[in-house]
């Protein structure tokens, strides 16, 4: 009671001051992170159940009958079934597991629509990508009893199986009202809710419904093309907004190959796809997914669909369950963040397969795997880095690595061959990542190219194409099945997994870069937890070369273990001298445990600059120790700290993404532990503060130049050039049909511009105007002040379609190097390392001119040189907007010529369409480069114009391009010529609403989105007064 009453007597204790921001992670904690994910050790073998072994022919039409256009089923042709199966797998495990396997990776298994039509030709789905039924087992590859059998098989031999899943698109069975099926963009066509207002999916999502698509879907009510489970019934599942181009939007929103793109924004697909993987991994065991065509879905659906898989897999007893992603692209900084972001464990290491090709089969320098290398530190993430990284030679997509060695060496003798395919092989095996055999590489396979043309089967063939290949290191041809362990490559593959399996540290030890020097590319493979270090050295030259090289250790003896025999010693500075034989590779293995470190490590830790945003590197200076690696973490605002990763050799450096959602001015805080050899730690903190992400201005024209045309009778255009009355010159170095162009950049905010034109420093007639607010390309002639800003139709011949030309100039004059590369609508795509060349040269710039493949809308290419690209962003020349030949200044993506730019101006205070009746509307011209036309309304007014946009979008009608009736041109003769529009038929029901509003303009959008054009429209003259809508004044 005495002891009560003195503590109510006590004065209050003073509050606690108020938490502050977490602590940073311990020393310790940091150092028992682990080095290495668990899916780093892992040899994939890929196949195609259709293609690699037939074990029982009863399921070779997948219970269907008829002909091969139900069925599916025609062994003699390529595009269609061949008749092989799971159980083909089954009887075959030994074959694969005698390569050394450790993981199975199966093409989809899910059940196809059997046999789709695309432009005009049948072919069957036997590939496993079109997808109907997420739910069961295609009956051409057998049932779950077959897949169950399969796996548990597996498993009892020691090999994971991991499924090929899709969730960007399933089969298609949506076909478009409109009947056309070219890219509709998000800009020009973006989707409307249910009261008619455009909005944009990637910033939320509002009620809607498939009449709010780009295209009116219709839906297949064949029971063949019924999808399962039933939500992919529904159209507005869909993104509907016609072919993928592959590049920029496009890619993420557009019909892959024609097969209906899934509207992965919504969270009902997310949901959606969770429950359909959960299954398979719940009734199956599997060990982990390959994502197809993960850099065609948006970001944040990775990030909540893998993270939900990770803990769905995880409360079924697969903790290490392992995803990996299709994202094709040779640049780490476009597929690193599928890891990072994306929270996927690894990506298919595109950027490897093609350095690998380049070095191994077309004699490449060193430089471009020290290259890929160099950004490994990209991958890292508290879960993984680029020892996950899934490498590859070659694929059932791009093409064999045996097509690819027969196609860069013509003429060669298959001895040559088969030691550029092993050396290819060497690479992949004894290089970080988990390798990929792909079904047929161990046999010699070649192929004329990628896809159909690389899917050879296993088992005798009766197709013409795969009879004629002429495959490596055997005089087998595919009349006969391929499973043969004798085989050269087979057993060099398994002696390489051999090798790795029992020299651990040559799967995943630390590697580190000694030497990348023409034809000799280096690096050690360390085991620091067990001391052992080794060298590896490939030369791709046809002699052999000696090269001396710095080890991870002095004075120390390495015994050849792989390609050559003998020993090599360091010196006292670690450096050893090594002859590499003549396309080859060698291996050596010191001989003692590393020596244990001299100093304590001592670290710096440099943190991003202030106003950080987005993509940014943390990296830390090293001295001591030895061996070491180095553990970052990182803590936004308040939250919790989190490990960003670890980086084993210098450069110690990693990334972290600053979402945009983080606000400009939150503390950054940073923290990095370094671990030597012998586990001595030091550490470092690093403070930052976030920046202001940028925000994505609204689309405005880019109309970056004034163009200028001139036409002398004489066609002379020597020492031709414009002035300005400013001042400003520019020479007409341009040439097309019509004559010379000049172009220059006009000052911010002009209007009338005066110019004369110069021959050899004389004026060259009268001087004009052109008026670059309302067009920046104008056409003039010789002697005349009459200035035109329509493209004369009479002076421009009809363009050849079976090509596009592509102008390009650069400033600097420097043309050395580069190239074009190209897909969407290329006849003849090139890879990366050898691109399309220049046809020629003018006084312009460079000529490129690309076939194309029939009845393409579009060319997808990037300008490059090597690793530098123009432009950063992928680029499509649309032929319908701009036609096959254009022309272009470096960095800037907006074509010189043609200009963008609409019928009419932007202008509210002026009408220049008319309201002809309920569903019509019509304007003078079409512009160039206009994507979409609409009607934006106002019931109550109050829409301006601010910088080139509109204050608000309002209700859209949407146009569709028509031609005046017979009657229509009767009653109202003066728009003969005039381009006609129709309201869309889904956006009638609000026409009412529309012609009651205070305000109705005429909107024209490139495909970005940008204001082309901006009218007030008027009702026709004949209209009762009474049913005009109010017209305001511009404001």
């Amino acid at each position: 009671m005495a002891v009560a009453l003195a503590a109510a007597l006590l004065p209050p204790a003073p509050r606690a001051a108020a938490a502050g921001p977490p602590a940073p992670p311990s020393d310790r904690r940091l150092a028992q992170e682990p080095a290495r994910p668990a899916a780093s050790r892992e040899q994939f073998y890929l196949l195609l159940p259709d293609r690699f072994a037939n074990g029982s022919p009863a399921d070779d039409r997948g219970g269907l009958t008829g002909d091969r256009t139900v069925t599916g089923y025609d062994p003699t042709d390529k595009n269609f079934f061949q008749g092989g199966d799971l159980r083909g797998v089954i009887d075959h495990l030994d074959y694969i597991k005698g390569l050394g396997t450790t993981a199975i990776w199966l093409a989809p298994v899910f059940e196809n629509k059997p046999v789709s039509v695309r432009d005009g030709k049948e072919t069957a789905n036997y590939h496993g990508y079109a997808v109907t039924d997420f739910t069961r087992v295609d009956p051409h590859f057998g049932t779950e009893a077959d897949l169950s059998e399969l796996i548990d098989k597996a498993h009892a031999k020691g090999m994971k199986v991991f499924f090929d899943v899709i969730t960007n698109h399933t089969a298609d069975t949506i076909d478009y009202a409109e009947k056309r099926y070219g890219y509709r963009s998000k800009g020009a066509y973006p989707y409307l809710d249910t009261e008619g207002r455009p909005f944009d999916d990637s910033a939320g999502m509002r009620p809607t419904d498939a009449a709010g698509a780009p295209y009116t879907p219709r839906v297949s009510t064949a029971p063949q093309d019924r999808k399962a489970p039933d939500w992919l019934n529904d159209p507005a599942m869909y993104h509907n907004r016609g072919d993928s181009t592959f590049a920029g939007e496009s890619a993420l929103y557009g019909d892959f190959m024609g097969m209906d793109d899934l509207w992965t924004e919504r969270p009902e697909v997310v949901h959606g796809m969770e429950r359909i993987y959960e299954k398979w991994v719940r009734d199956f065991g599997v060990d982990g997914f390959r994502v197809d065509t993960a850099k065609n879905v948006d970001m944040p659906f990775w990030t909540q669909w893998a993270t939900a898989l990770d803990r769905y897999a995880a409360r079924h007893g697969r903790r290490h369950f392992f995803l990996f992603a299709e994202a094709f692209s040779a640049d780490a900084s476009v597929t690193a963040p599928y890891v990072t972001q994306g929270r996927l464990d690894a990506t298919l290491d595109f950027p490897f397969q093609a350095a690998a090709r380049n070095f191994a089969s077309r004699g490449g320098p060193a430089d471009d795997l020290a290259h890929v290398f160099a950004q490994d530190y990209r991958y890292s993430t508290d879960k993984t880095n680029a020892y996950s990284e899934v490498t590859f030679l070659g694929s059932h997509d791009m093409g064999r690595i045996g097509g690819f060695v027969a196609q860069d060496n013509p003429g060669t003798s298959d001895a040559g061959l088969l030691r550029r395919d092993r050396l290819a092989h060497e690479v992949l095996f004894l290089s970080r990542g988990n390798p990929v055999i792909y079904s047929g590489d161990e046999q010699g396979f070649t192929g004329a190219g990628g896809d159909v043309d690389a899917r050879q089967t296993m088992f005798a063939s009766k197709v013409p194409d795969y009879l004629a290949d002429d495959e490596i290191g055997t005089d087998r041809t595919a009349a006969s099945d391929a499973y043969d362990p004798h085989h050269p490559l087979y057993r060099a593959i398994a002696a390489l997994s051999r090798l790795t399996r029992d020299n651990p540290a040559l799967r995943d030890g630390v590697q580190t870069e000694r030497l990348a020097e023409g034809s000799v590319y280096a690096f050690s493979r360390t085991d620091v937890r067990r001391g052992r270090d080794y060298l590896v050295a490939f030369n791709n030259a046809t002699e052999d070369r000696t090269v001396t090289l710095p080890t991870g250790s002095t004075g120390t003896p390495y015994r050849a273990l792989y390609g050559t025999t003998g020993e090599v010693r360091s010196d006292a500075d670690g450096r050893a001298t090594v002859t590499v034989p003549a396309l080859s590779t060698v291996v050596y293995r010191a001989t003692r445990p590393l020596a244990p470190p001299a100093t304590r490590p001592a670290l710096t830790l440099h943190a991003p600059d202030a106003g950080a945003t987005g993509t940014v590197e943390i990296s830390a200076d090293v001295t001591g120790g030895g061996h070491n690696r180095v553990v970052f973490a990182a803590q936004t605002g308040d939250g919790a700290w989190r490990t960003l990763g670890t980086a084993d050799h210098a450069p110690y450096r990693i990334t972290q993404n600053i979402a945009a959602s983080v606000p400009a001015g939150t503390p950054l805080r940073y923290k990095a532990v370094v671990v030597d050899s012998a586990g001595r730690t030091a550490s470092d903190l690093a403070a930052s503060t976030s920046g202001q992400a940028p925000v994505a201005p609204r689309p405005t024209a880019q109309r970056h130049w004034a163009v200028v045309h001139y036409r002398r009778a004489d066609g002379d255009y020597t020492g031709l050039r414009l002035r300005t009355a400013d001042g400003r010159t520019a020479d007409f170095d341009g040439r097309d049909a019509y004559g010379a162009f000049a172009w220059f950049t006009p000052p911010a905010g002009a209007g009338d511009i005066s110019f004369t034109v110069q021959k050899d420093g004389g004026a060259d007639g009268p001087e004009r105007t052109l008026d670059v607010a309302a067009a920046p390309e104008a056409w003039t002639e010789q002697g005349s002040t009459n200035v035109t800003t329509t493209r004369p139709a009479d002076a421009y011949p009809a363009q050849d379609p079976t090509k596009a030309i592509i102008h390009y100039h650069r400033p600097d004059g420097d043309y050395d190097g580069w190239g074009l590369h190209a897909w969407t609508g290329a006849a003849n795509p090139p890879e990366w390392n050898d691109p399309v060349q220049p046809v020629g040269r003018d006084s312009f710039g460079l000529v490129f001119e690309v076939p194309l493949t029939d009845r393409a809308d579009s060319l997808s290419y990037i300008l490059h040189r090597k690793e530098d690209k123009d432009v950063p962003a992928d680029e499509t020349l649309d032929f319908s907007l701009y036609g096959h030949e254009v022309w272009r200044v470096a960095g800037d993506p907006a074509y010189l010529t043609p200009s963008l730019g609409g019928a009419f101006g932007l202008d509210l205070g002026t009408s220049a369409a008319t309201w002809l009746d309920d569903t019509t509307v019509v304007w003078r011209g079409t512009g160039a480069g206009v994507a979409g036309q609409q009607l934006v309304y106002a019931p109550d007014g109050g829409i301006t114009l601010r910088h080139g946009s509109l204050s608000d979008e309002g209700r859209w009608l949407r146009l569709v391009p028509a031609r005046l009736t017979d009657e229509q041109l009767a009653a109202h003769p003066e728009f003969a010529g005039f381009q006609a529009y129709t309201v869309d038929p889904r956006d009638r029901g609000r026409i009412a609403e529309a012609r009651a509003s205070r305000q109705v303009i005429a909107t024209q959008r490139g495909e970005d989105g940008a204001l082309l054009g901006a009218t007030t429209v008027h009702p026709a003259p004949t209209e009762p007064a009474a049913h005009r809508p109010k017209r305001k004044s511009r404001m």
